[in-house]
């Protein structure tokens, strides 16, 4: 038998595809965010239906794809099973891409994940698209029995794992720190797409742009971070594409954006105490201030005020939407992932928001694009370390990423 084996940090894959806007994906991408958040503990079917009505909803308004984060254990967010609802939607839309943002490596074993992924693609067209990230919140992680502090290369060494079982007809072994595959393993089926579904990753720091760069995926980042801050991510991305030899043309880079559109800027601003709620329970979260499964939202010492929080909220009429998706594709965004079921906010006032979003702000920002000499301009630029990029979103708001 030809096997192979590999260790920890070997470049697993021969057919990385170039991160770049193809001529088919040339207009500003939009799509949904799902965690589906419970803070009155409502059912959770009708509640994951109610979510499931409005994809089919955005898919008709020509929404381009859904994302599904991984949460466990409170009503912070309710997607335990990312892969699971993601082939439920698959089976009820036709034409959006479904992905996951993110499916937090560190938790997983490694083989069992690849082939779920794969059966997942072929069971859905090729219409997956994989969002990984590496965890921060060390109480969801620790009921698992995973340590956030080593997540890192926990993640790394999964992530090196998914792409050898996806792209190896021999059978490989493994050798890491945290992950053995000691037995010479072949994962069947093999991902619909090919060498395998686009990866995104979820992550605001410089090692995050550094390995998007590295494996040409599509980093997800969050407008939490504020104007400058998405800027100097940006930059990291060009930065270290630049110097791993890759084009730095026509980059895609993620958006997460937490919006609601209404028909004027103050009846969208009456939802921010649904917002406030979503961003007080994750702060309770990340101190591990959880009862009975509910998290403690409460404010917090150094919150952002409304002036403040507003501003990274992507909160309007149409008219004031657009604008703000206007100023953010100037700094390179190019898909944008609207978080807009957050806090328990009502079923029809998001179904509002998605029809202005699709009626209005959608046809108005398909030809938006990063100004064409952005990328020169940020390679001028000293490239940003980790502290110095934490810095310029300085004041942000929590936000839902992993890495």
């Amino acid at each position: 038998m030809n096997t192979s084996s590999c260790k920890r940090g070997d470049n697993l894959c021969p057919y990385f595809k170039q991160l770049q806007t193809t001529d088919k994906e040339k207009h500003m991408q939009f799509g949904l965010f799902y965690e589906w958040p419970n803070p009155t503990l409502r059912n959770w079917k009708i509640l994951f239906e109610e979510g499931m009505e409005q994809i089919q909803y955005s898919e008709a308004l020509g929404f381009d794809y859904c994302l599904i984060a991984e949460h466990h254990f409170t009503n912070y967010g309710n997607s335990p099973a990312p892969l699971m609802q993601a082939l439920y939607i698959g089976q009820r839309t036709r034409r959006i891409k479904i992905g996951t943002a993110a499916v937090i490596l560190p938790v997983w074993q490694p083989l069992r994940l690849a082939e779920e992924i794969a059966v997942l693609d072929n069971l859905i067209d090729g219409r997956f698209m994989a969002g990984i990230g590496r965890g921060y919140q060390g109480y969801e992680m620790a009921g698992f029995g995973s340590d956030v502090d080593v997540s890192r290369g926990r993640f790394q060494e999964t992530l090196d794992v998914l792409i050898k079982a996806w792209t190896s007809d021999e059978a490989f072994t493994y050798e890491g720190e945290y992950v053995n595959i000691p037995n010479p393993i072949t994962v069947f089926p093999k991902p619909l797409q090919k060498p395998y579904p686009p990866m995104w990753l979820a992550g605001t720091s410089v090692d995050s742009m550094n390995l998007a760069a590295k494996m040409d995926m599509l980093p997800l980042s969050s407008s939490q971070m504020g104007y400058d801050g998405v800027r100097a991510q940006f930059g990291s991305l060009v930065h270290a594409r630049a110097a791993y030899g890759k084009p730095i043309d026509n980059l895609s880079f993620g958006l997460q954006c937490i919006t609601h559109v209404a028909p004027t800027d103050e009846e969208a601003f009456e939802a921010l105490k649904y917002a406030r709620w979503q961003n007080r329970a994750q702060r309770g979260l990340n101190r591990h201030d959880v009862v009975n499964g509910q998290v403690n939202a409460i404010p917090y010492e150094g919150e952002l005020d409304d002036e403040a929080f507003r501003d990274r909220l992507f909160f309007g009429s149409p008219e004031t939407v657009i604008e703000k998706f206007k100023k953010f594709s100037d700094v390179g965004a190019t898909h944008i992932s609207n978080w807009m079921m957050f806090g328990g906010i009502e079923h029809e006032k998001l179904m509002r928001s998605i029809r202005l979003m699709g009626e209005e702000v959608l046809p108005a920002l398909r030809d938006a694009h990063p100004p064409a000499d952005l990328t020169a301009k940020l390679l001028e630029e000293q490239p940003l370390s980790n502290e110095e990029l934490q810095n310029a979103g300085a004041a942000r708001a929590p936000r839902d990423m992993a890495t």
